[in-house]
């Protein structure tokens, strides 16, 4: 009878340590799913984030010229600050740049403005794989446009 005694608990602990293992596998696979979605996420917020400080930074810089040439020459300057890094594409100005002065006489109620438009791509790092690739996602790369309008400062 003391031989039975003694392999009960012994039974109960081997299954115990099998249970663990299963739950260890099923957890730290949830776990490398939650930290893809958010490295995916974050560079989602990053890029977002990038595109449009490049825009409104560009858009403000182009307002301080007094013709379109100027204006493009300061705002592509802007862009050129903004290098392209593992994930981020370098932004890029998509449109051409509206530069309307109104010939230096606006009408009533209305002032002269510059608007400006840029996109950024973002590559996904496991955009590969098909549950990632769906809807915008169209080749592991996500796309932001942005547009900013600011009032002209100088006009001639």
């Amino acid at each position: 009878m003391n031989a039975q005694a003694r392999q009960f608990p012994a039974s109960k602990t081997r299954r115990k340590r099998g249970s663990l293992s299963v739950e260890l596998t099923c957890g730290s696979m949830l776990m490398v799913v939650f930290v893809v979605l958010g490295l995916h996420l974050g560079i989602i917020v990053f890029g977002a984030y990038l595109n449009d400080r490049v825009c409104r930074d560009a858009c403000r810089n182009a307002a301080q010229g007094q013709d379109l040439s100027e204006s493009t020459k300061l705002a592509n300057a802007v862009i050129k600050g903004y290098q392209p890094n593992t994930f981020l594409s370098a932004p890029q100005i998509v449109a051409p740049i509206v530069y309307q002065d109104y010939a230096g006489s606006p009408p009533a109620q209305t002032s002269p403005y510059v608007q400006v438009k840029t996109i950024t791509q973002a590559t996904m790092p496991f955009g590969l794989l098909a549950f990632f690739n769906a809807g915008v996602l169209q080749d592991g790369k996500l796309t932001f446009v942005k547009s900013y309008t600011f009032p002209i400062v100088r006009v001639k």
